[in-house]
């Protein structure tokens, strides 16, 4: 352009220049290499003198790509001069605008020779700030710098409208250089600084409060692939994502990237990103990106490590907790974790925890001194396994000792690789087999067989606030499988407990994870020692044994629908058998008996214990309503207790049918109140 200019200067002055003093001329338009000049005028005074008095104004300067965006206007040169091929305007003023807005008029100047020429904006006003612009080309290749400072956030969006944000407040102030040839970009760098910015989106998924930030952007174009390297660091004020919301005022945030990108290609090459917050957090990582429809993590490699998992998850992890089960739970400890994704989807992790302690304010579950590998593929040929070791464990109020897990977790399963031993209430928990396989759209699959041995009543009933019980308890579970949404016992459960057994067996349950869940069973109960039962209970004290069963047990949403129970002394029981007058008062309650006014009326209420024969109390519940019976079947009713030995006491049951509710509201109030109320 500068030469095509110079050309039609020389040519039209030529001619004339030696016969006028004065001479002046305007050209519609020229255009040359893309750039665009239109309503030119050319004023030459003093054409004797050399060097000539040249000035010049210009209506509109546009520019060549990729600045064809821009355009010069109302240009005027008062100090402008040509001599040999030279084009020279230092004093000069014009307008930059685009296709949105207007700037007032800045100081302007340009330097224009046979291969060189320079371009100049100063003391340009934009949206509160001031910029400005030096160019330079040569050769066919340019150079642009631009400098802007305290550039008006909320002014600036108001330019560039519409715009998918709301710029509230914020000062910008930035570094721009830029290189290329003909229409091409070949080099840019950027460096701003945003101070206070406040900012959201329309969707309010992305927003900002008085942030203050720092950017360098460097990148390099060679045949077409952009080499680039970013750096940012927010230093004040928060940023908010959606769900996370992040402070900067204590803890900065800095992300660093570098990668490559090709306009012919919809993907960016992250050769190297980090992410770092103090102690918090670091990730570390690299990833293709692919932009063509959405955005989709094609491959990603990353490392994340974190000293402090207390503020990790109190910052990081919460937010997606929030609404879920795991709500209100926050870690203690460091993490060191490694990752793959394809296609958005995680394929390896590796995961390294030590001082790990988890703490759940609903106190389901808690965990001290955790530390362990947990290594995981999407592989279904995977072997690699993990382990797990805790100091302390805890279910609810029930406490678990050390112990380790070794296990292997691949795909949607996990399976344990060792039988653990966990110490539990002075006994063990051993679990012989656990495996589980989650299912698409299905619930998952679960297989458990393991045994309890020796685990204390006394510390059991203590740690769950129970009245103390005496005794140890035993148990086996030879295999249970939850399967097609269907819980299925594999033989029998058997629990040794107040030095008796109750078996359980045909052990099923269907919607065992829904809101209404079905449970089916049968029970038998052998010689428990009522002493050990009851000797601790406000119910009051028995001695002697207790057998029975419970046939055809039917829960649905775990409230009982029918069932066939009997509870009493065995045929074969020599042991000693005695009853207290405070359990005489609390079983006649139960089926509505006289014994509390027997007992206080007569002489019987000066004896503490009775003797007995036999108790028993049965019932076969069916739509709500519970068949009573007892022992044996008298003229009034039915037997619960049979009198021996002197004094003797005779409890009798007067109502066959007792409603369900009425049932449990009686029994209820056995467990809650020392009073006892005779129907």
């Amino acid at each position: 352009m500068p030469r095509f200019i110079l050309a039609v200067v020389l040519f039209l002055f030529s001619a004339t220049a030696a016969a006028l003093d004065n001479a002046s001329f305007t050209i519609g338009s020229m255009e040359a290499g893309g750039w665009k000049l239109q309503g030119i005028h050319v004023a030459l005074t003093d054409l004797s003198k050399n060097p000539q008095k040249l000035t010049v104004t210009i209506k509109q300067l546009r520019l060549p790509k990729p600045f064809d965006d821009l355009n010069l206007v109302n240009i005027q040169c008062t100090s402008f001069s040509w001599q040999a091929n030279e084009l020279l305007c230092t004093q000069g003023r014009a307008k930059l605008s685009s296709k949105q807005w207007q700037s007032p008029t800045a100081n302007f100047s340009f330097h224009i020779k046979d291969k060189h020429s320079t371009l100049k904006l100063t003391r340009l006003q934009l949206a509160g700030g001031l910029i400005s612009v030096n160019a330079e080309e040569q050769d066919n290749q340019w150079k642009l710098r631009i400098n802007a400072k305290g550039v008006d956030a909320e002014l600036l969006q108001k330019l560039f409208k519409p715009v998918p944000f709301t710029l509230k407040s914020g000062r910008v102030n930035l570094q721009l250089s830029a290189s290329g040839h003909h229409s091409l970009i070949d080099y840019f760098s950027l460096t701003s600084e945003i101070n206070g910015m406040t900012v959201q989106t329309k969707d309010g998924k992305f927003a900002t409060e008085a942030l203050t930030l720092q950017t360098k952007l460097k990148a390099q174009n060679h045949q077409d692939l952009w080499q680039w390297q970013s750096q940012t660091r927010f230093t004040d004020g928060a940023l908010y994502v959606e769900p996370l919301y992040l402070e900067a005022n204590q803890q900065p945030l800095i992300f660093a990237a570098q990668g490559n990108w090709s306009s012919n290609k919809t993907r960016v090459n992250i050769i190297y990103a980090n992410y770092q917050q103090a102690n918090t957090l670091a990730i570390n990582g690299r990833a293709i990106v692919d932009y063509d429809k959405g955005i989709k993590l094609e491959q990603a490699g990353l490392s994340l490590h974190s000293d402090d998992l207390q503020k990790l998850s109190a910052i990081y992890l919460k937010p997606f907790f929030e609404q879920t089960p795991l709500a209100g739970i926050t870690l203690a400890g460091t993490l060191n974790a490694d990752m793959s994704i394809a296609q958005d989807s995680l394929t390896t992790l590796t995961a390294i925890v030590n001082k790990l302690a988890v703490n759940d304010p609903a106190e389901r579950f808690k965990v001290e001194g955790g530390f362990g590998t947990i290594n995981w593929s999407i592989n279904e040929t995977f072997k690699q396994p993990s382990t797990f070791t805790w100091q302390q464990l805890q279910l609810h109020a029930l406490p678990i000792g050390r112990a380790e897990l070794v296990f292997l977790t691949r795909a949607n399963s996990f399976t344990l690789l060792k039988k653990p031993r966990l110490p539990f209430l002075g006994g063990v928990i051993a679990i012989n087999q656990l495996d589980w396989q989650a299912k698409k759209q299905d619930e998952p699959e679960i297989s458990f067989a393991g045994s309890l041995t020796n685990v204390s009543l006394e510390k059991w009933s203590k740690a769950l606030n129970w009245t103390p019980l005496s005794g140890t308890i035993s148990g086996n579970i030879p295999k249970v499988e939850y399967r097609n949404k269907t819980l299925n016992l594999d033989g029998e459960l058997l629990i040794n407990v107040f030095d008796g057994e109750i078996k359980v067996t045909k052990l099923a349950s269907s919607g065992l994870f829904t809101d209404f869940p079905s449970f089916y069973s049968d029970l038998e109960i052998n010689n428990l020692d009522l002493d050990q039962l009851t000797g601790k209970f406000d119910f009051g004290g028995i001695t002697g044994k207790l057998s029975g069963f419970v046939r055809q047990l039917s829960l649905e949403n775990w409230h009982p629908v029918s069932f066939y129970a009997w509870l009493g002394t065995p045929d074969d029981d020599d042991s000693r058998h005695r009853i207290s007058q405070k359990a005489v008062k609390n079983i006649a309650s139960i089926g509505g008996g006289g014994a509390s006014d027997i007992l206080s009326r007569s002489f019987l209420n000066i004896f503490e214990t009775f003797g007995y024969d036999k108790i028993g109390l049965g019932c076969y519940l069916h739509d709500g309503v519970c068949q009573m019976m007892g022992v044996k079947a008298v003229p009034e009713g039915y037997a619960i207790i049979t009198g021996g030995g002197l004094p003797r006491l005779d409890v009798i049951g007067y109502n066959p049918r007792l409603d369900w509710t009425v049932l449990m509201e009686r029994l209820k109030r056995i467990s809650t109140t020392d009073e006892v109320i005779v129907k």
